[in-house]
């Protein structure tokens, strides 16, 4: 079959972006012809059944370059509609046939950090025209119906779909991601923990909390960082992703800076984006995410089968599949700064607790494969050509199975 996903552009370290890269990649190795549409694409892969369309963009700021990304994928769709079997954005785009949700629900978003704000930050958010226009195309597609499916990664996604927009449960599909269980594995600690404490100085011995995540602001780094720094126990912290620690709004920022410097007690380690992330979850022993809101995080996936317990809250989609106890903990508000302590105490204090934690950890991620969400991704797929096919008189409905071609 032939399909298009539209996303705006690649970037090693976007969590999204690289489910996006792997999804295509998948598809491609099975038969199928991919057409990716982006503003700029670099992920590596050069198969033969990708084929990149680079979509024109005004790229001057985000406003402008969302708003044209958005506009053109219509127009340039519009023109090839009958080339493809599928549409599938994981944008906000005004045109497919599958809208796929992986960003979440832009509004529910604001509506956490608008509670988490003060004066000056819910002014800033108000005013900010970027914030106007993805509500804009996000009520567009939502509302106005501009889809065939919708595909929500977390049952809270699609909590959120459904509580803010005129959506029917049954226009939307839950399907969870899947993680590359190879990759992301615990035997990973015997290849590379040494390779990366050594590169930042940390011993064999020293306890590792790691944050993986680009946007510090909504993932809860300076709840992180504040818990830490409570603990009466010398903890090592490393926060792998882009973001600006100087904008996580409290002592902690000034205090660590952009490349990270020990506390009286605690090393916090900023390392920014790292394209060979596995190496950094062999290198941690625990993985906390208290984040104000994440409609599930491929990092939670990637933590869990490299055989890390999980700390995140209850604004995260992930927080469905992890029991409070058994592969991590769940904690109720990222605010909560005794309770992520208290937890990561407990696994400082408890080798026994955090061993039989990493067992279950990985057993839970074995669960979520990517050959499972490629099944679920194709059943939806047929569902949908089938359902044109109906309607159309004397066409005969086609399934679309493995490696199958549109001829």
């Amino acid at each position: 079959m032939r399909i298009a996903v539209l996303r705006k552009k690649y970037t090693f370290h976007g969590g999204a972006e690289g489910f996006s890269s792997s999804f295509i990649d998948r598809l491609a190795g099975e038969g199928h012809e991919m057409h990716i549409f982006a503003i700029e694409w670099q992920a590596d892969s050069s198969h033969e059944n990708i084929v990149f369309h680079k979509v024109p963009a005004v790229t001057f700021n985000s406003f402008l370059r969302d708003l044209s990304f958005a506009l053109s994928c219509m127009r340039l769709l519009k023109k090839q509609r009958e080339t493809f079997d599928i549409i599938q954005t994981h944008d906000k785009t005004l045109y497919q046939d599958i809208y796929r949700a992986g960003d979440g629900c832009h509004i529910e978003w604001l509506k956490q950090r608008w509670k988490r704000s003060g004066i000056f930050g819910k002014l800033s958010a108000f005013i900010n025209p970027y914030h106007w226009l993805i509500l804009l195309l996000e009520r567009s597609i939502l509302d106005g119906h501009k889809f065939k499916k919708i595909i929500a990664i977390s049952e809270m996604v699609k909590r959120n779909i459904i509580d803010h927009y005129k959506v029917s449960p049954s226009d939307i599909e839950v399907i969870y991601n899947g993680v590359d269980l190879a990759k992301f594995h615990p035997s990973n600690r015997e290849k590379y923990r040494s390779e990366i404490r050594k590169k930042y100085g940390v011993k064999d011995t020293d306890f590792v909390v790691l944050f993986m995540g680009s946007g510090f602001e909504r993932k809860g780094v300076r709840y992180l960082i504040q818990a830490v720094e409570s603990l009466a126990e010398p903890v090592t912290v490393m926060i792998v992703g882009k973001g600006n620690a100087r904008k996580i709004g409290s002592a902690e920022a000034r205090k660590h800076g952009s490349k990270g410097r020990k506390s009286p007690l605690q090393n916090i380690i900023f390392c920014g984006p790292q394209k060979d992330n596995y190496k950094y979850y062999a290198a941690a022993d625990v993985f906390v995410f208290p984040t104000m809101y994440e409609p599930f995080g491929n990092v939670h996936l990637e933590a869990l089968a490299s055989g890390l317990p999980v700390i995140t809250t209850k604004n995260s989609g992930a927080a469905e599949i992890i029991k409070d106890g058994m592969q991590g903990f769940v904690i109720k508000e990222p605010e909560d700064i005794r309770a992520i302590a208290e937890k990561i105490g407990l696994l400082i204090n408890n080798r026994e607790l955090l061993s039989v934690m990493s067992n279950n950890a990985r057993s839970l991620a074995e669960e979520f494969t990517f050959e499972k969400h490629i099944g679920r991704i194709k059943e939806l797929y047929n569902k949908i050509i089938s359902g044109c096919h109906s309607r159309e008189s004397g066409n005969p409905e086609r399934r679309l199975d493995s490696g199958s071609s549109p001829e």
